[in-house]
């Protein structure tokens, strides 16, 4: 019992100090506002971790390795490579944060969103309904993951500022945002064209595992185009393994809110890039040096407008791609 006690007190005590070097986190006060009053909810501001050039970490001024002291806790393994903290300094990454919201898991880079993870209570119960019907065995998953929702954590991991370089807050908004150049380019290409463009493409399986895309075949694609379109063709195995698990369709879908995932016509987690994070990485990208790393030579202005023009063209598509299995009703 004194064990207990002495590991709970020790516990409080790294649980007040880390908050100690708390911030404003994205997304705070959404897990508390959506729970009720009776409801299990954890609602914090972000924990600060700052790591010094040698890549050890702190949290509010305290070394890591002090605070995992106090309760036994080897917390050393928070620390980094320094050469990858003089990777970030050198590439003006200030810092990273990591959020779990309401609305799903939520990374940004230097203040902005890169494509992150979106969810809501429905999308939460299809994912375990949907790991169920593969058989992976994960016990009381469909009663954990609804608690994702009210569970609001986060971490920013805060590195050197290099010399003259200005300060980036924790979260950038409004003007000059990668949301806001991206929502722009998104408008000026709807305003052009009139109705966003829209591509659906349902492909019906049959047991043996050929398949038909409207009323035609995969061999009458095939000689139409001259494309082996059959080598899409699935193992018949792979067709029954999973109508033996339930499942009749699959559906792969885009819009202006991100990319869609769907089983059974239940809607998983989606990832987001509504607001910017798709130019936000490229932008980083290049900040990072990674275009020079890997595609040496190329004229990488021009691989960039390229890119700007594409974007609105391919975030304002409704692009669905739906897979029907026997037993769905489709083409049996």
């Amino acid at each position: 019992m004194q064990k207990r006690i002495t590991l709970w007190v020790a516990m409080f005590m790294i649980a007040a100090l880390a908050l100690s070097g708390c911030a404003p986190r994205a997304g705070a006060g959404s897990s508390a506002a959506m729970a009720m009053d009776d409801e299990l909810v954890i609602d914090l501001p972000a924990i600060v971790i700052d790591f010094a050039s040698d890549g050890t970490a702190s949290i509010g001024g305290i070394p890591a390795a002090e605070m995992g002291a106090i309760a036994g806790v080897d917390l050393s393994t928070l620390g980094i490579a320094p050469e990858w903290v003089d990777y970030f300094s050198m590439t003006n990454i200030q810092h990273l944060q990591i959020d779990n919201t309401a609305g799903g898991l939520l990374i940004l880079v230097n203040g902005q969103p890169i494509p992150s993870l979106e969810w809501d209570t429905n999308s939460l119960i299809a994912t375990a309904g949907a790991v169920e019907s593969l058989g992976i065995a994960v016990p009381v998953l469909d009663k954990v993951l609804p608690l994702v929702q009210q569970l609001g954590i986060g971490a920013i991991l805060r590195f050197p500022v290099q010399a003259g370089a200005e300060v980036i807050p924790f979260s950038v908004m409004g003007d000059g945002s990668a949301a806001e150049m991206a929502k722009a380019a998104q408008d000026e290409f709807l305003a052009a064209v009139g109705s966003p463009p829209k591509i659906n493409l349902p492909i019906v399986y049959q047991t043996d595992g050929s398949y038909s895309v409207g009323d035609l075949s995969d061999a009458d694609w095939t000689a139409l185009t001259g494309v082996p379109w059959n080598a899409l063709r699935l193992d018949p195995s792979v067709i029954s393994g999973l109508t033996g698990s339930g499942i009749t369709s699959m559906a792969l879908e885009t819009d202006q809110a991100g990319i869609h995932v769907s089983i059974n016509g239940n809607e998983l987690p989606y990832i987001g890039w509504g607001n910017g994070e798709v130019q936000h990485v490229l932008n980083l990208a290049d900040q990072m040096g990674v275009w020079d790393a890997y595609l040496p030579g190329m004229n990488m202005d021009d691989m960039m407008s390229t890119i700007d023009a594409l974007l609105p063209v391919v975030q304002t598509t409704n692009a669905n791609i739906s897979v029907y299995l026997p037993g769905s009703g489709m083409g049996n």
